[in-house]
């Protein structure tokens, strides 16, 4: 029965991009790395769910009982993270890293050592709140609480530089949407959960002119930390658990982007099966005019062109994929699994 009531609870909250787990509330999540087997992370544990069997891949449990896994990612099968920290927030993490599937993990202080770090405090460095995989090597952090800031690697991890940092703020991650990017972040002590957008073409872009800086009414970061600014600021609603308020961003995320689609190029959103798939992909309302992208996790394109439903995948290598359709400016990007 407690072995039934555990997978429940990771199904009830498994999301691949979920930031921030928070201790006794949503500290499970899992990911599929192919048909027959996904990785669990529990609070303490990292589990191996195959063959309808669950074994434990890797124990992080410390003597401090209020450590837990505060963040999970598998960049690529060959490269996987774990965040282990307090389930205060701000307070110190510990960077694990393997490459060999979550068999050893060695501790990476690689950020520690981020170019462009001017002033900051090596505890800064020391609280990872998310670690968020961008795009081919580039990953993002987001670091620290009150005094918060993102810093990004384009070399998978080996070497970071700092992008921003700003006061009364708590950043968490970025969801992507047309042609902008929304970073968000959770409440904190006098300020609220909150969530802004910005240009894609500002990514990484210098805060040397001080566009990032949260008190520049003028600039790109709006100050949404007094919960004032209803135009430019998307808040989530008062006394939500760290876990309600992402879901209320990835929710507003999701109606706004299928609201821009469906107003801007006045067409269906695309339904793929079979999902996983073996040798063909169908895609519900093709025209024949569509373009596709099928990715691999290494940022790799497998496959692209016209007419999917004719192609043959037999012989594609088994994984995660993401399947980009486009038309006009219409995209539609889903993930699958082939087996």
């Amino acid at each position: 029965m407690a072995r039934y009531i555990f997978l429940l609870s990771v199904v009830l909250f498994n999301n691949h991009c979920f930031a921030q787990r928070e201790f006794g509330v949503c500290d499970s999540t899992s990911y599929a790395l192919n048909a027959d087997t996904t990785i669990i992370a529990g609070r303490h544990h990292l589990y191996l769910y195959s063959n309808n069997t669950l074994s434990t891949l890797y124990d992080f449990t410390s003597p401090d009982d209020r450590e837990y896994i505060r963040d999970f990612d598998i960049i690529h099968p060959d490269l996987w993270y774990t965040v282990v920290g307090s389930r205060y927030i701000g307070g110190p993490t510990r960077l694990y890293k393997s490459t060999n599937g979550g068999q050893i993990w060695t501790l990476d202080t690689s950020h520690h050592n981020a170019a462009n770090s001017g002033f900051l405090s090596p505890q800064f460095f020391q609280s990872i709140n998310n670690l968020q995989h961008l795009n081919g090597d580039t990953l993002m952090m987001f670091m620290s609480y009150y005094e918060s800031g993102i810093i990004y690697s384009t070399d998978l991890g080996l070497t970071w530089t700092k992008w921003f940092h700003n006061l009364i703020s708590y950043y968490q991650g970025m969801f992507e949407c047309n042609d902008k990017y929304y970073i968000f972040g959770y409440q904190g002590d006098g300020f609220r959960a909150s969530m802004f957008s910005f240009d894609k073409n500002l990514l990484f872009t210098s805060d040397s002119t001080g566009l990032w800086n949260s008190f520049n009414h003028l600039g790109y970061h709006p100050p949404c930390y007094n919960g004032a600014d209803l135009e430019r600021c998307i808040f989530a609603p008062h006394n939500s658990t760290r876990c309600e308020s992402y879901y209320y961003f990835e929710n507003k995320i999701d109606t706004l982007c299928s609201a821009l689609s469906i107003e801007d190029v006045n067409t269906i959103v695309y339904r793929v099966f079979p999902n996983p798939f073996h040798e063909k992909i169908t895609v519900e309302g093709d025209t024949g005019t569509e373009y596709y992208s099928l990715i691999n996790v290494y940022g790799q394109t497998a496959w692209s062109g016209r007419l999917i439903a004719q192609q043959d995948f037999f012989r594609l290598t088994n994984g995660v994929y993401f399947l980009t359709i486009s038309k006009g400016d219409f995209s539609q990007t889903i993930q699958l699994i082939k087996y």
